[in-house]
């Protein structure tokens, strides 16, 4: 259970902030192509691991694919079992994998040692063919010790829908039939690492407690934390990690690598700049020590316009990047460490403490504690500078946070969240709210209101008419959760409690109402029936003369919907008029307990047998003299193999289809084709 704790935080951490490390702490500046943040951190601490490296021009081409033989190498270390290739490199499994190729021994390991993988029906195993996603996951499910004969269902989908069940793939959009990128797989194998065994014979990780990593010396194999010294499974002599704060992943006593965090105000940033004009980048190269840095503005992408007075700009040397915040709270200087000429820390807001840059003690030395000021605050939740409150108008207190179902405040800060000491009241509990302090040792906080409206469309990435962020932030019951967690459908404007648009009008924020989620899907119905031996009897008990037991065979239908790419919601026996085989819309309510029901069903409209001369592109198709929209991620399904389609595949398959739509709003949801002879 602490295990799976652990991994819950740090898969949170992953989704919401980015790898920070103290500038002149690495001699490695990270791979010079990588921008994302999370692909960054997971190369880092693959090229660690000894998975995966980058090239020897300093790049890691993060869009680059994968072969089935790369990616079969990658699978076998992170079984820690490369040192029995020995055993596996002279033979011949596949006839297309003599013992000369480079990878014959990966792959006859992870075949006949592993069982990790299996060839094509030709008896081939086609080592040089790009790895697809559907490929890679399969073989990292049966690594953690899933049973194809206990997944079943339809390949890849029933194989991608577990993956998403257990943490695999979160915060990754895979299509299961593309070939892998190098930057997915990274992230990939870094969710496998805080990823759970999941049967006999599995590969089972172990994550240490929160730590610093200080040292990875590759001549003695040794990697060294705050407290303990690991002996390293494959020595290395990378250092873009040192100084980050994380967690030690160990396999069979040895340490394989180390898993990045950051997060509340540890801050890893050694210097910051705070901007004293719009669109002022004065300082950014000597920061960075370069002038081909990339600019991230609260974990989007940014450029020098996007800058505004008074934001903070720290540099990031694993992706080479500028990170830059907006975050500023108004609060009582309460007390600092160890003096208000030179403070290295400060505590604000009920006795939470901020670390204090060296490069903010010049405006910090202003103030003593019993003042009232407006801090400005780093991406790691740093203090940058500080400023009166109640100054001019873009130096105010912006900061919310939101309010678990507890009382924990935690307040947002440029994607990521800052943990405060001070506990709120039961009626801000799993709300958002503005942060800020009135008077000294206290917390005070306002229920934030107003915010964006709209359906939150999760297949599409869409609120309202709002694209959401890259690094969005989904709170659901005052949990930080991730957007893939989430039911692929449509969550009704009703159930959102609040919704904040970025500085790019982008969606960086939702928080959910938690008296019961509900979701808007869209499928079609299936059955299922089952039986089951009942002993039955008559009679008070046993000493009843005319007791008798005997057994019957009891058969129960039920029904769900499934909604492509191997979903499907909770069979219920309740019947709502439908039957196998209909269209309909449904929706899927959640309760505090984690049980879901389905509710609200209705039939599609069907529109039978259109033509694709009736289509106007593919956003929207003519029937009847009315127009109806066509989503990109509208449902499509041959019925002809019982499989989900792409609206591409469905077009081309065949030139008439039965559309499904929803009457009210006009939009088509479900697409079926057949073959008509």
């Amino acid at each position: 259970m602490k295990k799976r704790m652990v991994s819950l935080l740090l898969a949170v951490l992953m989704t919401v902030t980015a790898l920070a490390i103290p500038a002149g702490a690495s001699t490695i500046q990270g791979f010079s192509d990588v921008t994302d943040q999370r692909v960054a951190l997971a190369a880092e601490s693959l090229r660690l691991m000894g998975v995966l490296d980058g090239y020897g021009d300093g790049t890691f081409r993060p869009n680059a694919h994968l072969t089935r033989g790369q990616f079969c190498k990658m699978a076998v270390y992170a079984t820690g079992t490369e040192n029995t290739l020995g055993l596996y490199s002279t033979t011949t499994v596949f006839p297309d994998v003599k013992p000369s190729y480079w990878a014959a021994g990966y792959i006859n390991l992870a075949s006949k040692g592993l069982k990790i993988i299996a060839g094509y029906a030709d008896g081939k195993f086609h080592p040089e063919e790009l790895v697809t996603a559907g490929q890679a996951v399969t073989i990292l499910l049966r690594l953690l010790g899933c049973k194809d004969e206990n997944i079943g269902g339809v390949w890849p989908d029933s194989y991608m829908a577990t993956a998403a069940l257990i943490g695999l793939t979160d915060n990754l959009s895979l299509d299961p039939r593309s070939p892998l990128t190098r930057g997915q797989a990274a992230r990939l194998f870094a969710n496998l690492l805080r990823t759970e065994s999941q049967g006999e014979g599995g590969v089972s990780y172990t994550l240490s407690e929160e730590t610093e990593l200080l040292s990875v010396d590759g001549s003695t194999g040794e990697m060294r934390t705050t407290g303990k010294t690991y002996t390293m499974a494959h020595p290395a002599s990378s250092t873009g990690l040192i100084g980050a704060r994380g967690h030690v992943v160990e396999l069979n006593g040895k340490a394989m690598t180390f898993l990045a965090l950051t997060g509340g105000n540890a801050g890893t940033a050694s210097s910051a700049i705070v901007l004293y004009a719009d669109k002022a980048a004065d300082g950014f190269g000597d920061l960075a020590g370069n002038n081909n840095y990339t600019i991230y503005k609260n974990g989007s992408p940014a450029t020098i316009n996007d800058l505004r007075k008074h934001d903070v700009a720290s540099y990031n040397p694993a992706t080479n990047s500028i990170r830059v915040c907006d975050t500023r709270v108004t609060v009582y200087y309460e007390s600092c460490d160890p003096s208000p000429s030179e403070p290295k820390n400060i505590t604000v807001l009920g006795g939470t403490r901020f670390s204090v840059l060296p490069s903010a003690v010049d405006t910090l030395s202003a103030f003593k504690p019993g003042d009232q000021i407006t801090l400005l605050l780093t991406a790691d939740g740093q203090v940058a500078g500080a400023v009166k409150a109640g100054g001019s108008a873009e130096a105010r207190g912006n900061a919310l946070g939101v309010v678990s179902e507890s009382g924990e405040v935690q307040m947002l800060c440029a994607g990521g969240v800052i943990p405060l000491e001070a506990s709120a009241g039961d009626q801000y509990r799993e709300q958002v709210v503005r942060i800020a302090s009135s008077e000294m040792n206290k917390l005070s906080l306002s229920v934030a209101t107003g915010g964006q409206s709209g359906d939150l469309n999760v297949s599409t990435r869409k609120l309202g008419s709002r694209n959401l962020a890259e690094n969005v932030m989904i709170y659901q019951e005052g949990v930080l959760t991730s957007l893939n967690s989430l039911t692929n459908g449509v969550i009704r404007s009703g159930q959102i409690a609040y919704a904040r648009a970025n500085w790019a009008g982008e969606i960086d924020l939702v928080v959910l109402k938690s008296s019961m989620s509900s979701t808007v899907v869209y499928g079609r119905v299936f059955a299922e029936s089952s039986s089951a031996e009942v002993t039955m009897t008559n009679g008070k008990d046993e000493e009843d003369p005319d007791y008798e037991e005997w057994t019957e065979k009891v058969h129960e239908d039920r029904w769900g919907i499934e909604y492509g790419n191997g979903q499907r919601t909770p069979t219920t026996k309740i019947k709502y008029g439908v039957k196998p085989g209909d269209y309909v819309t449904a929706n899927l309510k959640k309760d505090r307990d984690g049980n879901t029901t389905i509710t609200g069903v209705k039939k599609l409209t069907p529109l039978l047998n259109v033509s694709n001369s009736a289509w106007t592109g593919t956003s929207s198709v003519l029937v009847a003299g009315r127009s109806y929209t066509v989503p990109s991620s509208v449902l499509c399904y041959n019925k002809d193999n019982s499989t989900w389609i792409t609206l591409e595949q469905a077009q081309k398959y065949t030139q008439i289809a039965d559309l499904y739509a929803t009457s009210d709003d006009g939009v088509i949801r479900v697409i079926e084709v057949r073959h008509r002879g």
